[in-house]
């Protein structure tokens, strides 16, 4: 049975994109998944440009952003977006991560392998759907422009947002085949992440005489400073969650996420420690309001706590993006899921961000649908994805370019 599966072109193509190392910043790994998706491409006749946003990160990490355009003279392009890069391994795997797995469990085939269901799964339905275009002699009345990016997962700037700043693409919709597949996604939600930075004076742990240690008085000024997650939590969006989650509408968050010191032994106090976040923005916030906020409870903690040692640096700042549920795409789409699916799938918002908030200034109407289910433990240990939600993935690629809307 395994062996009939893999000669499908999805999970074929799907074994060789998880075999490549494309984890986030490695410049080795994206070449070689850029080289492979470009052949790929070509094969089917597509008009193929490479983007390198290398050329604005200056940082001599090449990262090559594909654009492949299936042109049938229509007067309108759509868009699907997805991104090639992945998170790092971590943790114990039952399976190779970068070899794909094919698994029958309970009935249902999934396909294991880090990236399969973030976003590798979506690239092959997006490419698949394309393929039975061409193959199958339909007639689409939509353009179609796949788009593939890497550093999705740190933001994105230099991938899907170096497109959309330059203006590669022109779209008058756009797809991003990057979020579960338990809904209709028409809102993502924006994402700062920066440093703090607590001083302190660095001396010998058992002669502690005359130091200040920075870890001390960051738990101090954390402390305090953690009053803003309930700040955030009251920010809430008009879009709904799905249903299994405890907060019914999307909300806002920010997160200790990481601390550091430069100690590499036990018996130095330190004398500067570096604490990381992560903050989440509803849809419709807009991002220099969040910054001013947050910005503003930073320098009330500093007073409160007479710790004014401490600078906060902001590493990256993009928005979320939102769709008017009433927009004529979004029911069309929402229809067509049904018609796919056989279920009344929610419209939802998206707790997590992804590149779609790069084309929130375009004036297009912005959807996300993906391959995740609730047993794909994306970015965790034994990541996989369902076939069946990587064909209804490409079902609805295809349904939606053949739309006369």
């Amino acid at each position: 049975m395994n062996s009939r599966i893999e000669e499908t072109y999805e999970v074929g193509l799907l074994k060789r994109l998880v075999g490549i190392k494309s984890v986030t910043g490695n410049g080795k790994g994206y070449k070689e998944i850029a080289s492979v998706l470009r052949e790929e491409l070509k094969k089917l006749g597509l008009k193929i440009n490479i983007y390198d946003g290398e050329t604005e990160a200056g940082d001599g990490i090449p990262r090559p952003c594909i654009v492949a355009r299936y042109d049938v003279g229509a007067e309108k392009t759509l868009g699907i977006l997805t991104h090639y890069d992945v998170v790092d391994v971590g943790g114990e795997w039952k399976y190779d991560p970068f070899n794909l797995k094919v698994v029958k469990e309970n009935g249902e085939i999934r396909l294991y392998g880090r990236g399969a269901a973030d976003d590798k799964g979506c690239i092959v339905a997006s490419i698949g759907a394309v393929k039975d275009i061409i193959e199958k002699g339909m007639e689409p009345h939509w353009n179609v422009s796949i788009i593939v990016v890497p550093d999705e997962e740190i933001g994105g700037r230099y991938g899907a947002g170096y497109i959309a700043r330059n203006r590669y693409v022109n779209l008058d919709a756009l797809l991003v085949a990057d979020s579960s597949s338990m809904g209709l996604v028409i809102g993502a939600s924006g994402i700062v992440h920066g440093e703090i930075v607590v001083k302190g004076v660095q001396g010998h742990a058992g002669y502690i005489f005359g130091s200040q240690n920075a870890i001390h008085r960051a738990i101090i000024f954390l402390r305090e400073l953690l009053g803003f997650t309930t700040v955030r939590s009251q920010k809430l969006s008009r879009l709904r969650n799905p249903s299994e989650y405890p907060i019914p509408r999307l909300w806002g968050r920010f997160s200790i996420t990481k601390i550091n010191t430069k100690n590499k032994a036990y018996n130095i106090v330190p004398g500067e420690v570096i604490v990381g976040f992560d903050m989440r923005l509803i849809p419709e916030e807009d991002v220099d309001d969040a910054l001013a906020e947050l910005k503003s409870f930073f320098e009330m903690t500093k007073y409160k706590t007479g710790i004014h040692d401490v600078s906060m640096r902001i590493i990256r700042a993009f928005p979320g993006w939102m769709t008017s549920e009433e927009h004529k795409f979004v029911k069309h789409a929402h229809e067509i899921l049904r018609e796919i699916t056989g279920k009344d799938l929610p419209i939802i918002g998206m707790l997590g961000g992804n590149d779609g908030g790069w084309f929130r200034h375009y004036g297009i109407p912005i959807i996300s649908f993906g391959v995740w289910d609730n047993k794909s433990r994306i970015h965790g240990t034994n990541e996989s994805a369902s076939l069946a939600r990587i064909l209804d993935l490409k079902e609805f690629i295809v349904r939606l370019a053949l739309s006369d809307i």
